[in-house]
């Protein structure tokens, strides 16, 4: 739907937003999606019109474009934001917010105002597709058993393997530059270098902090359910911990990229981001590239990552047909070890918070049992971001600019859930495939987990990408990578949810350092 050149009057601006409405609602966006998108447009219309007249226009545009919805308002005239930033901070909030997909884009050129809106389309339910397509690959597995040897090597050889190796290459040729551009972009959209030291400083090196002594509590936890190397290979090395630290600093730009190593892919966004973050607008072409790429290379993977029940059906397929079932079973450990570690990582927070709170634990845990169901039934960061701002101000007693920057900051970097499921995933895949568990190995394994989390993307099959990371660096096959996606539908839950409860619990601890908590709301009833 196109409507140009019309006028900013009252009657327009209505008509304009009821067609953005029956626009989402015809394209099976959520009731609440819908609204928001109502209301911004609208905000967006009426401060255009209040500040260059009625003499003005605008032109709407609603269009699908690969199955993602783009609502574009197009108003010519003076350089003008609709949202007007007041500081920073602000501006900060709302390129974080955009990239989550929660917060129109606002864009100035060739002397027009572009307001894009991409309202997000009810998802079919995981689970269901993923059920569905385990059902029917037994199915279909047990119906192909009754064929001749030779019929069931021709199917698995010749079809379904090659298939198979086509999709694991998709996702090696996604991962590094997704991962890459995610965390370029992702410095790049802090503002500046000062906005960076006020603001941004001490709470990311908190939620590093946290991450990695969260995931060193949870590792602790788990490996003793898993065989050690022998004495050959348990001593620590420390000469291979000191040359795997060095090895963070690539030999060249490209060799992080062609061996899909993690740390150096991250090392490079990082030098790579701060450089762009310095200079600001001198390089403003190269931010604005960084940022349409990122964009371009995360709607490919949230295609890809429609793909995922296909290639589960394929994988058990293939399993079944290759005779490998025991692989999926011994693969299974994989769900109990990551919920203990899940539990360790919560019980961790409810004890830090209600100890040095003094808060009762059932208290704490109602107020934030709202926002740990919305991530735990919807694998979503940003479907559960309203009723987790709301949480921390009502119902925690956190400060509101603590709030405003932390939560979709920690959204997107403050991972310890996710870390968790990729250090019992390679642990349970490096058991399954013969793979030694080492020192060394564990310390590499808790590092590069770590790191993976913080860095992965915040879109739907972002942390996909990083189990073909994981596992290259890890020495496990790449077979693994097919169990582990097959699972991860499930994990998902689990870890976004965590990653939820950590956020708040964490932004309490930060905002009573801070000297920023209302300690009598944190422990009301």
């Amino acid at each position: 739907m196109v409507k140009r050149n019309i006028p900013l009057t009252n009657e327009n601006i209505a008509a304009a937003v009821e067609e953005v409405e029956n626009f989402a609602a015809a394209s099976r966006v959520e009731p609440k999606e819908v609204v928001r998108i109502r209301l911004a447009v609208e905000e967006a219309l009426l401060n255009y019109r209040s500040t260059m007249g009625e003499d003005a226009v605008f032109s709407l545009l609603c269009v699908r474009r690969l199955g993602r919805l783009r609502v574009e308002l197009h108003i010519p005239g003076l350089r003008y934001d609709p949202f007007v930033v007041e500081d920073e901070g602000d501006e900060l909030l709302r390129g974080i917010l955009s990239g989550m997909g929660i917060a129109p884009i606002w864009r100035y050129k060739n002397g027009v105002n572009l307001v894009t809106f991409m309202p997000r389309r009810r998802r079919p339910s995981q689970i269901k597709c993923l059920v569905a397509s385990v059902v029917l690959a037994v199915l279909c597995g047990l119906l192909c058993s009754l064929l001749p040897e030779g019929a069931r090597s021709f199917l698995s050889v010749q079809i379904v393997s090659p298939v198979f190796d086509t999709f694991m290459g998709l996702l090696s040729a996604i991962a590094g530059p997704m991962v890459f551009l995610s965390v370029v972009w992702g410095v790049c959209s802090i503002g500046d270098a000062a906005t960076l030291s006020k603001i941004g400083k001490r709470m990311v090196l908190r939620f590093l902090v946290m991450s990695f002594v969260l995931t060193v509590l949870a590792g602790a936890a788990m490996v003793p359910f898993f065989p050690l190397a022998g004495s050959g290979g348990s001593s620590f090395d420390v000469s291979q911990l000191l040359q795997m630290v060095l090895d963070i600093v690539p030999g060249n730009f490209f060799t992080p990229f062609t061996e899909a190593n993690p740390l150096q892919i991250i090392f490079v966004a990082v030098v790579i981001g701060l450089a762009i973050l310095v200079l600001g607008a001198k390089v403003s072409t190269v931010t604005a590239f960084v940022e349409q790429s990122n964009a371009v290379i995360q709607l490919i993977m949230e295609a890809v990552s429609g793909l995922i029940p296909f290639f589960v059906f394929g994988s058990i397929f293939n399993m079944i047909l290759s005779g490998n079932v025991s692989t999926r079973l011994q693969s299974s450990k994989l769900l109990p070890i990551m919920l203990l570690g899940h539990v360790l990582v919560c019980a961790v927070y409810l004890l830090l918070v209600c100890i040095r709170k003094r808060v009762s634990l059932p208290v704490f845990m109602k107020k934030v049992a709202p926002t740990f169901l919305i991530g735990l039934s919807t694998a979503s960061s940003a479907a559960a971001y309203a009723t987790n701002v709301e949480c921390c101000e009502k119902k925690l007693g956190i400060d509101r600019q603590i709030i405003n920057f932390g939560v979709p900051l920690g959204q997107v970097v403050f991972m310890p859930g996710a870390a968790v499921i990729f250090l019992a995933a390679g642990l349970c895949m490096a058991e399954v495939y013969g793979v030694p568990i080492s020192p060394t190995w564990l310390v590499s394994a808790l590092i590069i987990t770590v790191v993976l989390a913080v860095a992965a993307p915040p879109v739907p099959g972002g942390g996909l990408t990083c189990y073909t990371m994981l596992f290259l660096q890890l020495n496990i096959p790449a077979e693994a990578v097919a169990i582990t996606i097959a699972l991860n539908v499930i994990l998902e839950f689990f870890g976004t949810a965590v990653n939820l409860f950590c956020l708040q619990a964490e932004l309490v601890e930060l905002a009573g350092s801070l000297g920023r908590l209302d300690i009598q709301t944190l422990r009301r009833k």
